[in-house]
């Protein structure tokens, strides 16, 4: 698991430090068992092992592979990404199901959008400006 910590020295220096706390896979097997609705002995049974295989000496053993896939089948919702590896991945952006961080990427999109918007209006009225300057230039009517 990692944890990071933002540090804001000043306005123009962010410090990010990252600490690591190393688990190792039986470890985070136990976090899952204490995170179901049922018993850590029946969740142990249910990928096939026994509460001793996380204890003492044993705990620091390899997972084998059916239990592995024991937590997949039993357990979909657990990120095997994480189960394997002890890192999270970060979600996209496009998953986050909290309507304020949404809204707050569509906004800071649409702020986007009207930020090129007014600047190509710009070009716009700077073309038309030449447009008539050129006119004038080559002594062509306005109209034309």
């Amino acid at each position: 698991m990692d944890l990071q910590y933002t540090i804001y020295v000043n306005k123009f220096t962010i410090l990010k430090i990252m600490v690591n706390k190393f688990t190792n896979i039986k470890e985070r097997v136990v976090q899952i068992a204490k995170k179901q609705s049922i018993s850590q002995e029946r969740f142990y049974r249910s990928i096939g092992m026994t509460s001793a295989s996380f204890r003492g000496k044993a705990k620091d053993s390899p997972l084998n592979s059916n239990a592995i896939e024991n937590i997949i089948t039993n357990y979909p919702s657990v990120d095997l990404h994480w189960l394997v590896t002890g890192q999270e991945k970060e979600p996209p952006v496009q998953a986050l199901n909290e309507p304020g961080l949404v809204y707050e990427a569509a906004s800071k999109i649409c702020e986007e959008k009207d930020e090129i918007i007014a600047m190509l209006k710009n070009q716009i009225e700077d073309l038309k400006s030449d447009k008539v300057d050129l006119k004038r230039l080559l002594g062509l009517k306005d109209g034309s």
